[in-house]
């Protein structure tokens, strides 16, 4: 979409966060190129493994769940774990995809194929990844309401 696009890039430990510069010809590129880039870092989750950052997609999410102030994220291929807050991780998570269905986890809610009822009033949530995960029954309604059921 953009020919002649020049890019630079520097790495160096001393900056502790991202920066783009975009300097352009015409106010139309340079406005095209910085709403791609915020489209990107608004479909992205940036978490800390280790000593590395990892880029997520939020849409790739599946589920996360809270154990030990530990989360651990599920994609359809591959699981991280790393320390932060359900509620942080909640606030940056897109609410009308990602729903709380116990007081430690989170679901996107696109990604579940089926629901099954359970004892004393939960639910079974089985989703795309074969994972099956439990929905207190605390937020049952609320995962009705969100789905339309």
């Amino acid at each position: 979409m953009f020919k002649g696009l020049k890019i630079q890039m520097e790495i160096e430990k001393k900056w502790i966060e991202p920066e783009v510069r975009i300097r352009a010809a015409e106010e139309k590129i340079g406005k095209q190129i910085a709403d791609r880039l915020e489209d990107y870092q608004e479909n992205q989750l940036v978490i800390k493994v280790k000593d590395e950052f990892i880029f997520l997609n939020k849409a790739e999410i599946v589920y996360l769940e809270v154990f030990n102030k530990i989360v651990t994220l599920y994609t359809a291929k591959e699981n991280y774990s790393f320390r932060k807050s359900l509620v942080a991780l909640k606030e940056e998570l897109p609410s009308e995809q990602f729903l709380q269905v116990s007081k430690s986890a989170l679901v996107n809610t696109k990604e579940i194929q089926k629901l099954e009822l359970a004892f004393s009033g939960s639910m079974y949530a089985y989703l795309k990844n074969q994972q099956k995960i439990t929905v207190s029954r605390r937020f049952v309604d609320q995962l009705k309401r969100h789905l339309g059921i």
